[in-house]
């Protein structure tokens, strides 16, 4: 899977203990740690 610019994202849910986190990405449900998402820079609209 891969991020382009200007792709709209979207925070779900959280779990309990903050890690991972659920995101809305181009038509999915993707589950993210907190150490992959520090490599992915975004802009909040």
């Amino acid at each position: 899977m891969g991020l382009i610019k200007g792709t709209y994202i979207e925070v779900l849910q959280k779990s309990p203990a903050g890690d991972p986190v659920a995101y809305f990405i181009r038509g999915a449900v993707i589950a993210l740690r907190d150490v992959d998402t520090k490599k992915i820079l975004v802009e909040k609209i």
